[in-house]
């Protein structure tokens, strides 16, 4: 018998890391009915999208996908708290802010790998998004 999540006090032995056009719901469904010793995140999602964009599709998911991290990608600390409280609205069990996504799109954007330059401005935005909200907030540099 596999043990429930809450068993390994959000000690995983492996996490499926946040992919761009692969760890969409569809995928998450699929790895967790494969194993539930694993921490999965969703897609980046940009603090505009969740704050302008359809949040039900962008943030929806199973409950058999949970335990489940939000990834968000932005830089200013009150749109960062305001996605995490929507996040945490919408049930996810922690959010993550990335600041290791290294591509041309999200330099743009000035966040991601950006950031890192800025600790800063990523100080600030984990302690707006942790007033925000009760569930955990984590920081993930680039996972390569």
């Amino acid at each position: 018998m596999i043990p429930s999540p809450s068993a390994f006090d959000w000690n995983y032995p492996l996490s499926v890391a946040p992919m761009m056009d692969r760890t969409d719901r569809h995928f998450r469904y699929f790895i967790r009915q494969i194993t539930r010793c694993t921490l999965l995140y969703t897609e980046m999602i940009t603090t505009a999208a969740v704050l302008q964009g359809d949040r039900p599709k962008l943030l929806g998911f199973s409950p058999e996908e949970k335990p489940l991290v939000l990834q968000l990608g932005g830089d200013d600390p009150k749109d960062l708290a305001a996605s995490a409280r929507i996040a945490e609205d919408f049930g996810y069990d922690e959010v993550n802010l990335n600041v290791g996504c290294p591509s041309d799109r999200v330099q743009e954007g000035n966040f991601g790998a950006c950031l890192m330059a800025h600790p800063e401005r990523v100080a600030d935005a984990v302690a707006a998004m942790q007033q925000a909200v009760r569930i955990p907030i984590t920081v993930t540099p680039d996972w390569h």
